[in-house]
């Protein structure tokens, strides 16, 4: 995964990364307040020998004195010495009750001893830290020759005025760092494991034709499904436009053009994109034919206000003829519209059929593009046939994490099971991206009269 990779699973996954950063300062919360405060304290010692009349006897004296440090330094921590803070102070359990309390360490290249305590009482640890100097130089005495070897109290101790741990920002800090590393990796692996397609990339794993289209997510839609219902110039008919153009180029052979719009499941789409990319051609001068091939839940009628009962199923069944069924639809029209008609029994026997086939190429020398909307591959067969039957199928591709992977691939092995042309895809709901194109507008500027009435364009 590259950085915009990261960049977009922290985009669409913030919930979780978040969620997660809250309960890591929850749990380092929780396990902060529940510690027992702890004071340090801190006494110091200086161990000192005798020095010579000559230079040589001071070094020697010194180098003695280091090499003393270490061992005095294990001596203070020792049962023996612990033992006698013990009795000195009158504390329980002896020296086993300040084992792990006491810490006896030297500054590197010194001859200094700190001994550090900690303790829930600052006053009783400063008396610990206190005893423990003394009870060394006491233990010191016994063993070593003190007209050579001297320790002395440089520092005692005092008692703290705030504790030592728990460290509630530090705390704190860690627990929300630890919190947004696994939420981060929590959405990472997520992602790895998501087969739901949210992106032109999660499409190209699968399939190898090329992106025709590419619609964001509109909540306006639902109220305002054909473009000629909305801004002329907004995003959404500019990107009409150049799916327009796309297909044009897919038309390698030239001549008239049947092309199947479907999807690998129901709710992707596909009937918004063929009405709208139906109504571009036909505005663009093209003599455009749209057929609602969809038997089963029909919707192309009701998108553009026609009559539905009379289309495509009477005229496969011989009851109706063609130059009855068709609706002409729009500005002169010029969108002419083969409705769905009347509900049958055998939907995928009548598509399937050699009229159907002949109907396409009946069609194909009448019209200069023929636009059907079919049903979705994954649960019935009829769209894949009609791809055989046409120029080729576009599919409609949500990208909302409506489809799956797995489910797209299911549907270009149907079609290319029967042997039909996959012209390309068209992604819808499409997430924004800050900073894409799709934010800029090229709309024609306005056109102001002048003092003499000519016209001058508008200044923005």
């Amino acid at each position: 995964m590259e950085l915009q990779d990261y960049l977009r699973v922290i985009r669409q996954r913030w919930m979780i990364i978040v969620t997660m950063a809250f309960v890591g300062l929850a749990l380092a919360a929780g396990f902060t307040f529940t510690q027992t405060p702890q004071y340090e304290a801190r006494s110091q010692l200086f161990v000192s020998v005798k020095g010579g009349s000559t230079a040589t006897d001071v070094i020697q004296g010194n180098t003695f004195a280091e090499k003393r440090v270490t061992s005095y330094v294990n001596l203070a921590t020792s049962p023996r010495v612990l033992q006698a803070v013990a009795q000195e102070l009158g504390l329980q359990g002896g020296a086993k009750s300040l084992t792990g309390k006491v810490i006896a360490s030297t500054p590197a290249q010194t001859v200094l001893i700190d001994i550090n305590v900690t303790d829930p009482s600052a006053e009783q640890a400063a008396k610990i830290a206190n005893s423990s100097a003394r009870q060394l130089i006491t233990a010191v005495g016994e063993v070593e020759d003190v007209s050579i070897v001297r320790l002395s109290i440089f520092e005692s101790a005092a008692p703290a005025t705030a504790p030592s741990s728990p460290r509630v920002p530090l705390n704190i800090a860690i627990g929300l760092a630890l919190g947004l590393l696994a939420g981060i990796g929590i959405a990472v692996l997520r992602e790895m494991f998501d087969t739901r397609i949210r992106s032109q990339d999660d499409v190209e794993r699968v399939v190898s034709a090329g992106i025709l289209g590419s619609f964001t997510v509109d909540s306006s839609l639902n109220d305002e499904p054909l473009i000629t219902q909305g801004d002329q110039f907004s995003h959404r008919a500019e990107s009409f436009r150049q799916l327009r153009t796309h297909l044009h180029f897919t038309n390698i052979s030239g001549g008239s053009q049947s092309v199947v719009i479907s999807s690998s499941i129901p709710g992707e789409g596909k009937t918004s994109t063929a009405v709208n990319l139906a109504i571009m051609l036909a505005e663009s001068g093209s003599k455009v034919l749209l057929v609602d091939a969809d038997l089963r839940r029909p919707k192309v009628a009701k998108y553009l206000g026609l009559e539905g009962s009379v289309g495509l199923s009477g005229v496969l069944s011989h009851s109706v003829a063609l130059e009855d069924a068709i609706q002409a639809w729009g500005r002169g029209g010029a969108l002419h519209v083969l409705a769905s008609g009347m509900a049958a029994p055998n939907p995928s026997e009548l598509l399937g059929s050699p009229s159907m086939e002949k109907l396409i190429s009946r069609f194909e020398s009448e019209y200069e593009v023929v636009i059907i909307d079919a049903p979705p591959l994954l649960p019935v067969t009829d769209p894949a046939v009609l791809g055989s039957m046409a120029s080729g199928v576009v599919l409609v591709v949500s990208a909302d994490g409506k489809t799956h992977r797995g489910e797209l691939e299911h549907a270009v092995k149907d079609l290319e099971a029967v042997k039909a042309r996959l012209l390309g895809i068209v992604l819808n709901r499409v997430d924004h991206v800050s900073g894409s194109h799709m934010y800029y507008d090229y709309r024609p500027e306005p056109v102001v009269t002048g003092r003499r009435g000519k016209n001058v364009p508008g200044r923005a």
